[in-house]
């Protein structure tokens, strides 16, 4: 797959490039984490009894003498029964400690039904994005959004849940934001129906950044944004457009429309430098934090730095997700 990606997509014209942005230590999650066999709490949403031992990062490693180390292990569970469970893990600084928790469904996470007490990801899952994909959003659960799809609807961070997401947040500032975000656009538009066959939707976001130095475009400047910059394909016909989104405007909204998974964690505040990547897995979780272009390593077959970040981002999107 990355053989044919590197293949198709060589051929876009390189401009400028940045150095590689500096990684980010996120929360609880560094190598002494993500080297425990097993998953990695997220984000502890609370339940009857016993959630409050629990902590971000720590990581489950059995759940009633059963080992986990996936996500889709401890779903298995089914913690929200009601039963107390008990639960082995390891705290993000001591010794393996036993607890037992008792959950029930939680009814106040519309539009999410049979809320877990925790959001969860296998460490080794988490492990497989690089050094410079692990910035400040990376192993958090979907943070708090509002997003307008330029041909219509409003989605929030709950309701990125349930597929898997390659997003790409840009603004145009300058003429290196937008070169970069044209390269991005042209890559992801080749590498579309690889990801669909992969059961992976792409988010085009575009949104004024702490450094913004331009009014964000409206729908129909995004538009002609997208048709003016669309790339052909082997055929010479012009490829679909991807899927853009933006920022609401005063008008569209609404402060109670700015949901995620995790209370109070939002995207905006954690977004630097233009163009960012963010890729969530099924269960909502970031599985890549990009920002800015990362700097090809000698050996690389694509040494574009606008073109090698993108392609990595959608090399992962379909191998590791």
């Amino acid at each position: 797959m990355r053989h044919r990606a590197l293949l198709v997509l060589a051929s876009l014209v390189a401009v400028g490039a940045c150095q590689r942005p500096p990684p980010t230590s996120p929360w609880g999650v560094d190598d002494a984490t993500l080297q425990r066999d097993g998953v990695v709490v997220a984000y502890n949403l609370g339940c009857e009894r016993g959630c409050d031992r629990v902590a971000r990062g720590d990581v489950l490693w059995s759940i009633d003498d059963r080992r986990v180390r996936t996500s889709a292990d401890v779903d298995a569970v089914r913690l929200t029964d009601g039963a107390p469970h008990r639960i082995q893990l390891w705290p993000r600084r001591g010794e393996l400690t036993t607890i037992e928790v008792v959950a029930k469904p939680r009814s106040d996470l519309p539009p999410l039904d049979d809320v877990p007490p925790f959001w969860t990801v296998g460490a080794a899952e988490l492990d497989r994005a690089p050094a410079w994909a692990r910035r400040r959003m990376f192993g958090h659960a979907s943070p708090m959004v509002q997003l307008v799809a330029i041909d219509g609807g409003i989605l929030d961070g709950r309701q990125l849940v349930g597929k898997k997401r390659l997003m790409v947040y840009w603004d145009w500032g300058d003429r290196v934001e937008q070169a970069n975000a044209v390269a991005f656009m042209q890559v992801l538009q080749k590498a579309e129906a690889d990801l669909a066959a992969k059961s992976v939707e792409i988010m085009f976001t575009h949104l004024p950044f702490p450094t913004a130095r331009k009014q964000p475009m409206n729908d129909s400047d995004l538009r002609a944004f997208a048709e003016r910059w669309a790339v052909k394909g082997s055929d010479g016909a012009v490829l679909p457009a991807i899927p853009f989104y933006r920022r609401p405007n005063k008008t569209e909204y609404n402060a109670a429309r700015e949901l995620g998974l995790e209370n109070a964690y939002t995207v905006m505040e954690n977004l630097g430098q233009s163009p960012a990547i963010v890729v969530l897995d099924q269960r909502g979780i970031v599985r890549w934090h990009s920002e800015g272009l990362a700097t090809p390593p000698q050996d690389a077959a694509v040494q574009a730095p606008e073109q090698y970040t993108i392609i990595e981002a959608v090399t992962f999107a379909l191998e590791s997700l």
